[in-house]
């Protein structure tokens, strides 16, 4: 198999992983300017692994090994309610729990919420598009220069036909589509940020509906996300749907933080 990977298609890769990796220090860094705290940063990188790469992970595999999770995977609108549910509930759950207790003390800077949402989102974006990315831009580099052949003549049978599969993929899929990787993490942490403050104003002032407001967007964006894939082909026009909805949750979530912050520096 002499198969080589277009150098456009690895610099769309180089992209989103700069993306992946750079935007959430960028972030960061500003909104510590603006007095947030790294604390609620680190935070939210923990819930993220705790409540979703660990707790949710752990009830769908269980789930998906028995016959309720063979039925939900069979039916595609079922399988994106399911999953846009469980990304709903695990993460805004991990949200309003963290700032019920670990940051109950750091409520009194409202700055605070964006580093937390960066600190999430950043986890979010690092895990699924940074360390993958970084893994496709060093099988391609190595296919380009046909020093491939070692690694995959160490591989049992199982794993070579996946790192074939993987290289064929990496060798035939048009360029754009790593680049969308990238653009879609910058919708994805627009989204995390704000849903971080809604959650935290609703924690901070008792106004549950906006953390109910947080359920329903994510759950909103996850599910129609996956029911798209499975319906149409245009990966393009399920971009734009989720970058759509991620300007909504910031908008209201802009909305949100004018009112509510304003309130507690009146107080």
């Amino acid at each position: 198999m002499n198969l080589t990977v277009p150098n456009l298609t690895i610099a769309c890769m180089i992209v989103s992983c700069v993306i992946a990796f750079g935007l959430p220090i960028l972030l960061a860094l500003y909104f510590h300017k603006k007095k947030g705290e790294f604390i609620p940063m680190i935070v939210g990188i923990a819930v993220m692994f705790v409540f979703v790469f660990t707790l949710e992970a752990a009830v769908n595999q269980t789930i998906f090994k028995s016959a309720i999770g063979e039925t939900i995977r069979n039916n595609k609108i079922l399988y994106a309610v399911y999953g846009g549910l469980m990304a709903a509930v695990f993460e805004e759950c991990g949200r309003w729990i963290a700032y019920r207790t670990i940051l109950k003390n750091r409520m009194g800077n409202d700055s605070n919420a964006l580093m937390y949402g960066v600190g999430h989102g950043g986890c979010e974006a690092i895990m699924i598009v940074g360390f993958m990315m970084l893994n496709y831009i060093t099988i391609s580099i190595m296919m380009n220069k046909g020093t491939i052949g070692e690694t995959l003549s160490q591989l049992d049978s199982a794993t070579l036909a996946k790192m074939q599969l993987a290289m064929q993929t990496l060798s035939t899929t048009p360029s754009y589509v790593f680049l969308l990787s990238g653009v879609e993490r910058i919708s994805a942490l627009m989204a995390q940020v704000s849903l971080s403050v809604l959650v935290w104003f609703a924690v901070k002032f008792k106004h549950k509906k906006y953390f109910f407001l947080a359920l329903l967007f994510h759950f909103v964006m996850d599910a129609g996300t996956v029911l798209l894939r499975s319906q149409i082909d245009s990966i393009i026009l399920v971009e734009v749907f989720i970058f759509v909805v991620a300007a909504m949750i910031v908008f209201v979530a802009y909305n949100v933080w004018c009112h509510f912050h304003t309130t507690s520096i009146k107080k």
